[in-house]
């Protein structure tokens, strides 16, 4: 246990260095985290401050709308309830829960808000009581139908028929005074009306039997009218009487108490984190300082042995019998056994050295061989697909032969089979031989005609079966007006394969088969992407389908080799390929291939002889 703190070895002063800068990291950071601490909790008043402020706008907001739509609102006057009244009352509780949780928040001394949220608390509530107030002489004032508006109207409009008998003119002033006091809210208007109301009444009273009727409805219209004119006075001739302009004060009132509280809570903000930043920037200083005396100490008092040790390190390349120092000063334990360890190292190194220099210059001589044989069977495998298609053609003609003269019915079988087989390997020779020229032939750009490779190749595939019910379709654009540049052997082994693949695997139970190019140009770049509605390929083999000899299914009349060989293809092009492919669907091909533009052609050759 007690080896652990030796004190003259590495492991040691680590140790202790490690234990010395994590305590003074730990102080910091408790330091760190009580500043921030504290500039969080000055930081979350004046976000909840700045909230109530919010709460209080949205409350004055929606009395305001609450006084544009629901002054002119029936249903309001039918049922006494509105959208408005609950959102207010929903926004008092989060006003009232706001302002008590900012009241314990504040119990800091350092922070004294109680005073202003004391005030703007009480200024609330006497702007609720204004409210209700308003609220209710609207409510009782009503509108239109409703309330004394509708009953005075009511009255109104029964002064106003024929068989009363009073001169409508007389009753149509009325009305004139009573219209002119709403809309100019001038108080002469009211004295004028009671006069013509009395003169109206006591001419009726000249027959107080036949105009008992009448005389009801005048006093009825009067006293509502008053009673009506009585609630305007109350709510507000103009916007500087009133409970109106109450409310409008209260809501100065609070804007005020609001601005001064914003004001103060920015400041202490500001002046925490003015603190903790000048926090932080002290304890970054004075961390930086000591560690870097205490990084000064320690490394010199690691590296002094260690900086001996590779002096001597240096000191002995090229020597043998090396008289070595161990008496290091102020070295660790490690150091001086690592020393006498190196001693033995050096004679070991320079034995394996010589021996290392023998198996390099016979890897050299073996690497020199093994790429003729490469190239000595590339050749092979290219001149032996070439020589095995002319005896499979000369095979093919006898069948051929053999099938005129010999008319015989049971011999047709056979002689199918035989194509057949012969069919399949002179395709495998050609898969063959082109793999071979892949290899073997560099990349020769030239201009080339996409649209005619395509369809040349598709009707060189009009033998297979199935071929003459799939429609081609070609579409090229061609956004930057660039030519396509490419080697034309390999274009023609990519667009064979593909197709011979889509003929191959096409779908005899769909109406309608089809096999579509849709190539894209660019100035560096083209991208063909190569579709069909197939039988398609299982999710399973999407990622075999280009190893060699890979067959995606386990009726398949292929070699194995057409998409290996088209990958390879596109690897020696510097392109890429990617597949996808959903089983009774169709497969999509889409290759990405360099547009060999005659400026790059340099480049192109570059890239060429590296990937040979």
């Amino acid at each position: 246990m007690f080896k652990l703190f030796e004190i003259n070895s590495i492991r040691s002063r680590m140790v202790a260095s490690f234990l010395f800068l994590t305590s003074l990291i730990l102080v910091l950071a408790i330091v760190s985290l009580y500043t921030l601490d504290r500039t969080l909790q000055i930081a979350r008043i004046n976000t909840d401050v700045n909230q109530l402020e919010i709460f209080t706008l949205n409350l004055i907001k929606s009395d305001n709308d609450f006084f544009n739509v629901e002054m002119i609102n029936k249903q309001y006057f039918e049922t006494h309830s509105s959208v408005f009244l609950k959102r207010r009352d929903s926004l008092n509780r989060q006003i009232h829960t706001k302002i008590s949780d900012l009241q314990k928040q504040g119990a800091n001394k350092t922070y004294t808000i109680d005073q202003t949220l004391r005030s703007i608390d009480s200024t609330v509530s006497r702007y609720n009581q204004k409210f209700n107030s308003l609220e209710t002489l609207l409510f009782k004032k009503g509108f239109k139908d409703y309330g004394l508006e509708g009953r005075m109207r009511e009255h109104a409009h029964k002064l106003e028929e024929a068989d009363l008998g009073i001169d409508i003119a007389k009753i149509l002033f009325l009305r004139r005074h009573e219209k002119d006091f709403f809309l100019r809210h001038d108080t002469t208007y009211l004295a004028s009306f009671k006069k013509r109301a009395a003169a109206l009444v006591t001419e009726l009273n000249t027959h107080p039997d036949r105009n008992q009727e009448a005389i009801f409805h005048i006093r009825e219209y009067e006293r509502l009218f008053l009673e009506l004119a009585e609630i305007q006075i109350v709510v507000g001739l103009s916007s500087g009487a009133g409970l109106r302009s109450e409310l409008n004060q209260l809501t100065q009132h609070l804007s005020d108490r609001f601005f001064s509280l914003s004001e103060y809570a920015y400041r202490q903000s500001s002046e925490a984190q003015n603190h903790a930043r000048i926090v932080y920037i002290s304890a970054l200083c004075f961390g930086i300082l000591i560690s870097i005396l205490t990084g000064y100490w320690i490394s010199r008092r690691l590296s002094e042995p260690i900086t001996k040790l590779s002096r001597l390190v240096n000191s002995s390349q090229g020597k043998t019998n090396l008289a070595v120092d161990l008496n290091l000063k102020n070295a660790a334990h490690e150091i001086i056994t690592l020393t006498a360890s190196f001693t033995r190292l050096m004679s070991k190194t320079e034995d394996q050295m010589r021996e290392i220099k023998l198996k390099s210059k016979e890897l050299k001589s073996k690497n020199k061989q093994l790429r003729k044989l490469n190239k000595e069977q590339d050749h092979f495998l290219y001149s032996t697909a070439h020589d095995l298609r002319s005896p499979l053609t000369s095979l093919a003609g006898l069948v051929n032969l053999m099938r005129i003269e010999n008319k015989a019915p049971e011999m047709a079988h056979y002689f199918d089979k035989m194509e057949k087989s012969i069919s399949r390997q002179e395709d495998f020779i050609e898969q063959i031989a082109s793999f071979s020229k892949n290899k073997i032939l560099k990349i020769r750009p030239e201009p080339l005609d996409v649209e005619k490779i395509f369809n040349e190749t598709f009707e060189h595939h009009l033998y297979m079966a199935g071929a003459e019910r799939i429609k081609k379709e070609i579409v090229i654009d061609n956004p930057q007006k660039a030519g396509i540049y490419s080697d034309y052997n390999r274009m023609l082994v990519l667009f064979n394969n593909l197709i011979s693949n889509a003929i191959r695997y096409s779908d005899p139970t769909k109406s309608v088969s089809f096999i579509k190019a849709h190539v894209t140009v660019w100035r560096n770049e083209i991208i063909i992407k190569f579709s069909d509605n197939g039988i398609g390929i299982a999710q399973q083999h999407l990622d075999k389908i280009f190893d060699m000899f890979y067959r995606a299914h386990d009726d398949s009349k292929g070699t194995g080799l057409g998409l290996f060989i088209l990958q390879e293809t596109i690897r020696k092009m510097n392109g890429s390929v990617l597949v996808e492919s959903t089983a009774g669907v169709g497969t999509v091909f889409t290759l990405t291939l360099p547009n060999l533009q005659p400026a790059r052609t340099n480049q192109t050759e570059m890239l060429s002889a590296m990937a040979r």
